[in-house]
């Protein structure tokens, strides 16, 4: 799945490029009040051991680390904020109260660790962009 992004210098947005799965985003210096549109999720037990998800398209991503386990969720702490991440996976959820869709990109924070991106409220808010 490709999903448009602005392309930001020095937090202007000037133009748009697509991204996919294997490309990395900046995720912005944290602004005073925290990240709004981003959240931090570690898995901390697989249920189904043997469970996998194509890592080349990021296909079955949310079902390989969501559906099944257990894992911590939080606003993503602000010690994250000025580095490059790898996408994992981009998908399209439908918003439980409005059904409009919601494109989310995970990205990769480490070992069973990942960001959950709000992409259209993360891009707008610049809290992920494109060097």
């Amino acid at each position: 799945m490709l999903f448009c992004m602005h392309v930001s210098k020095a937090n202007t947005a000037d133009s748009s490029r697509s991204v996919q799965v294997g490309d990395s985003v900046m995720i912005s210096v944290c602004p005073a009040k925290g990240y709004t549109y981003l959240q931090y999720y570690q898995k901390t037990r697989f249920t189904n051991i043997n469970a996998t998800y194509n890592k080349t398209t990021g296909e079955d991503f949310y079902e390989y680390f969501f559906l099944d386990g257990d894992f911590d969720a939080k606003a993503l702490p602000c010690s994250y904020g000025g580095k490059k991440y790898r996408i994992i996976s981009i998908r399209t959820m439908v918003d439980k109260n409005t059904g409009a869709d919601r494109p989310v990109m995970f990205l990769d924070l480490g070992p069973n660790t990942v960001a959950w991106v709000e992409l259209n409220g993360a891009v707008e808010a610049v809290e992920v962009f494109l060097e």
